[in-house]
């Protein structure tokens, strides 16, 4: 009787399973800070900010791809928020300033 009455539940558990496969998917933001790095525009500027805040602030406007990278000088805590590419990146000599990357991760469970 058990051996009939998985035969019967097997298939739907099949089921069950690739669907739950599929709506596994998770979205995750990596972010890389690289010392001696600055945008080449940005089209905001946010005062007396911490790091992680100026993170935030762009992946939140990341969602409406209005933010790319974010440029932060640690010693006068300025975030730059900009849209430009990462190839678009400028050099520069001030050890306080750096770049943010931000790369989106796909993870299936």
């Amino acid at each position: 009787m058990a051996l009939i009455v998985f035969a019967c539940i097997r298939p739907l558990l099949i089921v069950l399973f690739t669907i739950t496969m599929c709506a596994a998917t998770i979205q995750s933001v990596t972010t890389k800070f690289t010392e001696r790095k600055r945008v080449l525009t940005s089209h905001t500027t946010l005062h007396n900010i911490s790091k992680i805040k100026c993170v935030e602030r762009c992946n939140k406007e990341s969602q409406n791809s209005m933010c790319t990278l974010a440029e932060y000088n640690k010693s006068t805590k300025t975030c730059y928020l900009s849209v430009d590419n990462p190839q678009d990146v400028l050099n520069t000599t001030d050890e306080m300033t750096g770049v943010f990357f931000f790369g989106m991760m796909i993870i299936f469970k």
